[in-house]
């Protein structure tokens, strides 16, 4: 039993959903201020578990969980989140003041993997002033109706020396009809990969787009190691976890990877099997 089970996890599993993350929050910087925790903290958790690594808009991530926004609201603590097993982490959503307070902590300690910023308002100054300290965006679309605001972003990236992906966030509440929509225009844009919030968005995403033409990010509420690998057979490229690592712990991350790793070692020993067993 880990010290997160024995003094943390006790208080956040019924807890309110905003007091169970600065709890869990509170944990994990005591645990960066500890002498050479990241280190112990990333050789224990490991991330880099040989058979999940992959491309996806063509930036290597070492395995397919990272960790959502929402929970590194302003970029305080993504390398020692990231230490716990993710490929990458995403901070936000936030603004342009938000962002301004995130660049001045990567400034001070640049990030030791892939790291996605969410921006859900001002999104040009947000986007341009996080566009050299971050691997990718997320464009929150939530309170937004269609895509105007990812216009001026995908204009503003000409501009810059080193491409970087553009992701757009669909809403929880979206008909399919504005799926579709929004798929043209990401297709026939440039847009480099979506974030669904359940299973049927993946499988429409998938379906529509024809497989890998747009990667997609799985924002499902993923609890369990079999839902992880459901979401990815639904067509999903990566996956993000918040609220299970908050109420699980760290743990939670390795037993997800250990399942993935299984699937994919027994895949590759029985291809046929498996396949007629989907077939069936």
């Amino acid at each position: 039993m880990g010290l997160y089970s024995i003094l943390v996890r006790p208080f956040v599993r019924n807890a309110e959903t905003e007091k169970a993350y600065k709890r869990a929050l509170r944990y994990f910087e005591f645990i960066e201020k500890v002498p050479l925790g990241r280190t112990l903290s990333r050789w224990f958790h490991n991330n880099r578990p040989v058979g999940l690594q992959r491309e996806v808009f063509g930036l290597p991530f070492y395995n397919p969980v990272g960790l959502g926004a929402g929970l590194d609201l302003y970029g305080e603590l993504y390398n020692d989140l990231n230490n716990l097993g993710f490929s990458f982490v995403e901070i936000g959503p936030m603004g342009a003041d938000g962002v301004r307070r995130a660049v001045q902590r990567i400034q001070e300690d640049p990030q030791d993997d892939i790291l996605a910023c969410c921006i859900n308002r001002d999104f040009l100054t947000a986007f341009t002033l996080a566009y050299d300290f971050c691997d990718f965006f997320v464009i929150d679309l939530s309170e937004q109706s269609g895509t105007d605001v990812a216009a001026p972003l995908l204009e503003a990236r000409l501009a810059e020396e080193i491409y970087k992906p553009i992701v757009l966030k669909l809403p929880k509440e979206i008909s399919a009809t504005e799926i579709d929509e929004i798929l043209d225009f990401s297709l026939m844009n440039g847009i480099d990969g979506i974030q669904a919030r359940n299973l049927d968005q993946i499988r429409q995403i998938a379906s529509y787009a024809g497989g890998n033409r747009i990667p997609i990010i799985a924002n499902t509420h993923i609890e369990t190691p079999k839902q992880a690998a459901e979401a990815l057979e639904a067509g999903a490229s990566l996956l993000e976890l918040r609220s299970g690592l908050v109420r699980q712990g760290p743990k939670f991350v390795a037993n997800i990877l250990k399942y993935l790793l299984n699937l994919s070692k027994n895949e590759r020993t029985h291809p046929k099997q498996n396949r007629n067993a989907a077939e069936s």
